[in-house]
Formats: C-alpha cells, structure tokens, sequence
C-alpha cells in the first residue's frame, strides 16, 4: 500500500465520524477526500455521500448511513486506477484474508470477490454492500502509513 493510499483511507474513515463536515476534506496529489450532503436532515430524502476522487473522477461513492459503495474507473483502466480501487476495497469490504478487487489478465479487467480468482468480466462500476471492521489488518496498515497524515 502506497503512502498516499493510506491517506486516502485514514481521510474516509474520519468522515464516518464526521457526518456534518461538508467539503474537502483530505487533499493530496491527484486523489482528494470530500463529503456531500443532498436533502435535509432527517427527512426521506437525506443522503450523506462520501467520494474519492482520482485525478478530478469520482472512483469511490459511500453512502454510510446505507453501508453501500460504488466503485468506478471512470473509463480509465490503468494501474493507478486499479491500486486505488483495490486498497479501499481491500479495506471496507475484505476480511482480513480474501476481499473483493479488480485484477488484470491478458488485458482484459474483472471484477472477483474471491482475491483474484473466478472472476468476472470488468463492467467498469460495481455498487456493493460493505461493513467497516475495525480489526481488519489492511485499516491498521492503512493507519500506521499514514501516521503523520497532515
């Protein structure tokens, strides 16, 4: 995991915390943390969505009040986009041993729940369910590489 990775994690998990900030929130390089409100607060409407960006492209929605997210490659199928992909996935919706990612073969992207295995042919956005677990190891690597964050 890349340092600027890390960041980006350590940037979404204090928006969880932080459901009345609006704005950016975290920016570094190419890749910027932000939350949005749409509606009013405490009505039907009302959704907090949090998104990352990767060169001005959304690739991550999170609604957190429904546990959802959205990934994206925005049209964009490199590495960079992938790695980015992979290490929010890797942090909100693996298990510690097996998460789901996209992976690359014979030029061809797909999608897997398994790591890496069984995989699908890549559509280039994919909305999932995910659970925030605090024990997950790649949170805490997230959390050591990103010590000094600001």
């Amino acid at each position: 995991m890349r340092k600027i990775e890390a960041q980006t994690i350590q940037a979404i998990r204090d928006l969880f915390w932080l459901p009345e900030y609006s704005g950016i929130y975290w920016r570094s390089g190419n890749m910027e943390v932000y939350q949005a409100h749409d509606g009013i607060q405490g009505t039907y409407g009302y959704a907090r969505v949090i998104k990352v960006e990767l060169h001005g492209n959304v690739i991550c929605k999170i609604w957190p009040a429904d546990e959802v997210l959205e990934i994206s490659d925005c049209g964009w199928r490199t590495n960079t986009t992938k790695s980015r992909i992979n290490t929010i996935l890797s942090c909100l919706c693996g298990d510690g041993t097996r998460f789901p990612g996209v992976y690359q073969k014979a030029g061809d992207w797909f999608f897997s729940w398994n790591t890496w295995t069984d995989g699908i042919p890549w559509s280039g956005k994919k909305r999932m369910s995910y659970a925030l677990n605090a024990d997950n190891w790649t949170l805490k690597l997230a959390e050591k590489k990103a010590a000094v964050r600001r």
